[in-house]
C-alpha cells in the first residue's frame, strides 16, 4: 500500500479538534481493510511523517497512541471550512 493512500486515509479521519491517535489508527485500519490482527504500525509511522511535514498538529508522545492526539492544523481547518 502506498504512503499516499495511507496519508489520504489518515487526513480524512482528522478534523479541527484533537482526536486520540489510537482512534485514528483503528479507523484508518478499518477504512484500508487491514485484516484483524494485521500489522498496523505503518499507520502510526505515517501519522508521525504527517506531523513532521506539518500536515497534522500533535499533542503528546506519538509512540503512545492512547495518550497522544492529532488534528488538522488550524489554518488548514479554517481553509477547509470555506
Amino acid at each position: 500500500m502506498s504512503p499516499e493512500v495511507v496519508d489520504e486515509a489518515i487526513l480524512a479521519q482528522c478534523g479541527p479538534y484533537f482526536f486520540k491517535v489510537l482512534r485514528i489508527v483503528l479507523d484508518v485500519a478499518k477504512a484500508l481493510e487491514v485484516p484483524k490482527g494485521g500489522n498496523i504500525a505503518f499507520i502510526g509511522d505515517r501519522i508521525k511523517a504527517l506531523v513532521k511535514a506539518e500536515k497534522l498538529e500533535s499533542a503528546g508522545d506519538l509512540d503512545q497512541w492512547a495518550y497522544s492526539e492529532v488534528r488538522l492544523p488550524q489554518k488548514r481547518a479554517a481553509d477547509a471550512a470555506l
